[in-house]
Parts: C-alpha cells; sequence; structure tokens
C-alpha cells in the first residue's frame, strides 16, 4: 500500500508554496528529474531546506533523487564531528542519500585571509566538480534566503561595490539554485518550532570581526528602529532590477544617455541592462528628450530627434 503523502504544518504548507512559487516565477520546469545536491550545513536555513524539500518537495523533486552534502570546512572540530552527525541523522530520517566533503584547511598564516570567502570559493569549487551537465548531480540547493538578499546588497553598497552589483541575489547562477529567496529568516525559524528540528548555531555568527556578524547583529538593527522593514526593503528592490547586473559598459551608456536626455527611469535602466546582456544588433530604445539607443555590431549608435519623439 502507498504511503500517504505527509502533510506539512501552517509554516511548512506555506514554505513549500513559496519554493514551487519561486521556480515557477522563473519560469523551471517542475518536477526536476535528475539527483541534486542539498548544501546542509546543520545551521537552521539549510536544515530546514534539507528537511523541507525532502519531506513535503515531491512537487518540486523526489525524495530518492536528493542527497544532503555537508563541509567540514576544517575550522571547527565541531563540523566535522557533532553537525556532520545530525546532518547524517537527518538525511536518514528522511530516507535521502548523504554525502560529506572535507575541504582543505585555510592558509592563516596568508595575510589578510578572509575565512568566510576562502570557504565560499571552495565550496564552489566542489560544487563545479560534482554538478552540472555530465556530473552526477545535475544541482545543487543552498539555503539562502530573503534576509540575505537585502543584507548582500547592503554589503555591497558599503563596500562600493553597489554600481556594478546592483542584484542582490540570483535565484539561479549556474547549477547553483536558491529555493528561499521568498522566504525570511523568521518563517524558517517558525518551521524549525513547528516540525521539532534541531539545528547548530555557527559560532562565526555571532562573531563581530566577521563583517556579516557585525552588520547584521549591530548596523541592521540600529537601522531597523529608525526604518522598519528595511530588509523587506532592500529585497524588493534586488528583485526590481530582474538580475540584471550593470556593467562598466552599460554604466558608460547610462552616463552618455543621461547627459544627452536627463535622467533615466527603472524601466529605461533595465531596458538597457537586457540590451546589453543580449547583445542584440539592431535592438533600439526611444528614450525621453528624442533619444534614440540603437545596439550596432560594435558598441552604440545614439541620435536625438529634433522631433522630441518620447519614451
Amino acid at each position: 500500500m502507498k504511503e500517504p503523502y505527509p502533510k506539512p504544518s501552517s509554516i511548512g504548507g506555506t514554505l513549500i508554496r513559496k519554493v514551487i512559487a519561486q521556480f515557477k516565477g522563473h519560469d523551471f520546469p517542475l518536477p526536476i528529474e535528475e539527483p541534486v545536491l542539498i548544501s546542509v550545513s546543520g545551521g537552521a536555513d539549510s536544515m530546514v531546506l534539507g528537511h523541507l524539500i525532502s519531506r513535503y518537495g515531491r512537487k518540486v523533486i523526489r525524495p530518492d533523487r536528493i542527497t544532503l552534502l555537508h563541509f567540514d570546512h576544517a575550522w571547527r572540530t565541531e563540523s566535522a564531528g557533532s553537525e556532520r552527525l545530525a546532518v547524517k541523522a537527518l538525511a536518514g530520517e528522511l530516507g535521502v542519500g548523504f554525502r560529506e566533503c572535507d575541504l582543505p584547511p585555510p592558509d592563516r598564516a596568508r595575510k589578510g585571509l578572509n575565512l568566510e570567502e576562502d570557504g565560499r570559493i571552495k565550496r564552489l569549487q566542489v560544487f563545479d566538480d560534482l554538478a552540472g551537465p555530465g556530473r552526477p548531480y545535475r544541482f545543487v540547493f543552498t539555503g539562502h534566503h530573503r534576509d540575505d538578499v537585502a543584507e548582500t546588497l547592503f554589503f555591497r553598497f558599503l563596500r562600493g561595490e553597489f554600481d556594478e552589483q546592483r542584484r542582490g541575489v540570483l535565484f539561479q547562477d549556474h547549477q547553483v539554485l536558491r529555493p528561499f529567496l521568498q522566504v525570511t529568516k523568521k518563517e524558517i525559524l517558525e518551521y524549525v518550532q513547528a516540525e521539532g528540528l534541531r539545528f547548530y548555531e555557527d559560532p562565526s555568527n555571532q562573531d563581530e570581526s566577521f563583517f556579516r556578524s557585525w552588520t547584521r547583529h549591530r548596523v541592521f538593527p540600529m537601522l531597523e528602529e529608525r526604518y522598519p522593514g528595511l530588509r523587506e526593503v532592500l529585497a524588493r528592490y534586488a528583485e526590481s532590477t530582474q538580475g540584471a547586473e550593470v556593467t562598466a559598459e552599460a554604466l558608460q551608456v547610462e552616463n552618455l544617455v543621461q547627459a544627452l536626455s536627463g535622467p533615466l527611469n527603472r524601466s529605461q535602466r533595465m531596458r538597457i541592462g537586457e540590451m546589453l546582456q543580449d547583445f542584440k544588433v539592431g535592438a533600439c530604445l526611444s528614450l525621453s528628450g528624442g533619444i534614440q539607443l540603437k545596439r550596432l555590431k560594435r558598441g552604440w549608435l545614439i541620435e536625438k530627434d529634433d522631433q522630441g519623439n518620447q519614451a
């Protein structure tokens, strides 16, 4: 007799609907038919992702095609011990695969070493080795959520990277998929309570010597006292860019067009970004002040119509 499909809690139902909507909003075909990895550190975000998709996500992918992947970053003994065992136990409970990966230890003698960045680069290398066309797994799911989108955008602003990267966090970046970009941290913790999940808090998340931890625990709470809902505002702004990254060429074109026609509105900026991305020769955009922007084989043609055609 076929086992009944498990019914999620109220918050579980909300989360799985948001995940499915995220895939459909990007025209991503479901269910996924090829094997996938879910990167699970043992923290709340990734434990909830692994549990939700494996237990309630049959419209996304069947459990027999899921493997939980745990990394040991060689930073802390807990990662190779209790956290790894917890992820392995979760995989056994859910009836999905389990895979572990030991990363090379960071070179702490290297001047200016950023442990977070070092770990991220090494994880991405493993993703490249294991997932993608012709690899054992087609995709990797990671637990980045809506609060991460807002914080990433804010971090880029503080670091002076905002003009080049306004897109926040992408849903799909090659073989990496981020199903939780519509899910907030608050919802993740509600799911933890509803499902009785155990998770491990990485001490670095509380260590304010890390830039992200400092901004998350100090800067954001202070700003949100004055501007409630700041994270949601930033997340919505990131969505409005539709993933179009502003390149140096786009900035040059924008600056030239603005000098001729005045400030661009958001839709015009997005259109320029799309034209730059597609490289379609002959693509044309009408702007205020009678400006016509046309894509050529090599570069752009910017013309001013004396009749003053409006955008």
